[in-house]
């Protein structure tokens, strides 16, 4: 009830906005870009609250969404509707990847431990860690979530380099029903629209290029791989779930895969090293982020070429779009807040050795960018 209250009052806060906005998560500004995609141009930031942040996924009515970060012991909430950071949620280690529950009463985080890989159970409606409970004595880079909520994909980092593994799980128990083997250095794994195919990029490989591995998600088998650029980093699929695209950060390219064939049908080229892609709801267009350029490439799915860019902030990494009703705020309404401050009475921590390692990487980050300013 609480959380059926909790949609139906964001929900008609925001109604009356048509088309969605492009969250960009700018990794060295610590804060999110905010892109209409319909004018093709940023109208705000919102700050992150916490160091560093990557990753970035939106609840399904469009109100809420979590970061997650490398660099911070905890996951930031934006509220959508105010463009505001809301809140900061505690889990005490590390997190690679987050994903919502089809209802979206439940957020599953992708952990770090001194143990191993674990996934933490949130509740969306109080913003609070539930439980966590182990996957793998490995550590863990990506989840998954099947459509139907019944299964959670977790790809486990193996130190033998011919050797990755996608852990099948049961949310409800957390027990992992079974290992699936795929290929080397697994970097992204996505579940097709329709539920039967999972597709998982592996970065690396014997050849130069990398490889997706396709599963059936019923009999957990792999039934095909496809050659794709070099270096894939993330995979989206079309909201049709007639293609997946995959962009290459090695070679600037985006490979198109036909789900049907699970043949690579056409390669478009955007910019240096891109990572995420996210697909407008309606699959007119798919969105890229290019960290070396700072911007979000607009691709048209129906010539399958790059039709313009919008420049955002530092960095960027994590794509989201919001397909449901909210308001566009035109001007920033929270303060920068980092990791470590307090947000709505609620510390965002992060420990001092990750500290010390943060202030270490942004310094080498900055002359990094600082030495690529200055040979043109």
């Amino acid at each position: 009830m609480r959380w059926a209250s909790a949609m139906a009052l964001c929900c008609a806060f925001g109604l009356g906005q048509a088309a969605p906005l492009a969250y960009v998560v700018n990794r060295d500004d610590s804060n999110v870009s905010v892109v209409d995609v319909a004018s093709k141009r940023s109208i705000t930031t919102i700050p992150a609250g916490m160091a560093m942040p990557q990753e970035i996924a939106i609840s399904p009515d469009g109100c809420l969404a979590y970061l997650s970060s490398v660099w911070s012991a905890t996951i930031a909430v934006l509220d959508l509707n105010k463009q505001q950071l809301l809140t900061g949620i505690a889990l005490n280690h590390v997190s690679n990847d987050v994903v919502f529950s089809p209802s979206g009463a439940l957020a599953y985080v992708d952990t770090t431990t001194p143990g191993g890989g674990a996934i933490a159970v949130i509740d969306t409606a109080t913003h609070q860690l539930m439980r966590m409970f182990p996957v793998s004595p490995q550590n863990t880079r990506g989840i998954a979530v099947h459509p139907d909520g019944s299964r959670l994909y977790s790809l486990e980092q193996h130190r033998d380099p011919d050797v990755g593994k996608v852990a099948v799980i049961d949310p409800s128990s957390g027990t992992v029903l079974e290992r699936i083997s795929v290929g080397a250095d697994a970097s992204d794994i996505k579940v097709h629209p329709a539920g039967n195919l999972a597709y998982v990029v592996n970065r690396a490989s014997d050849e130069a290029r990398g490889r997706v591995t396709v599963i059936n998600t019923r009999t957990h088998s792999v039934v095909a791989t496809v050659a794709v650029g070099q270096h894939p980093s993330r995979i989206a699929f079309h909201p049709a779930g007639t293609q997946a695209y995959v962009t290459n950060s090695g070679d600037g390219t985006v490979s198109v895969i036909d789900t049907a064939s699970h043949a690579v049908v056409a390669v478009i080229e955007v910019d240096q090293t891109p990572q995420h892609v996210v697909f407008h709801p309606a699959g007119t267009h798919a969105y890229v982020s290019n960290p070396q350029r700072n911007s979000l490439s607009i691709i048209d799915t129906a010539t399958q070429e790059v039709h313009g860019a919008v420049t955002v902030g530092s960095a960027p990494w994590g794509v989201a779009l919001a397909a449901g009703a909210h308001k566009a705020a035109t001007k920033q309404e929270a303060s920068g807040l980092e990791a470590g401050s307090v947000v709505a009475g609620k510390p965002i921590p992060i420990s001092g050795v990750w500290a010390g390692l943060l202030l270490l990487v942004a310094g080498i980050t900055a002359l990094h960018r600082h030495g690529q300013k200055l040979m043109g």
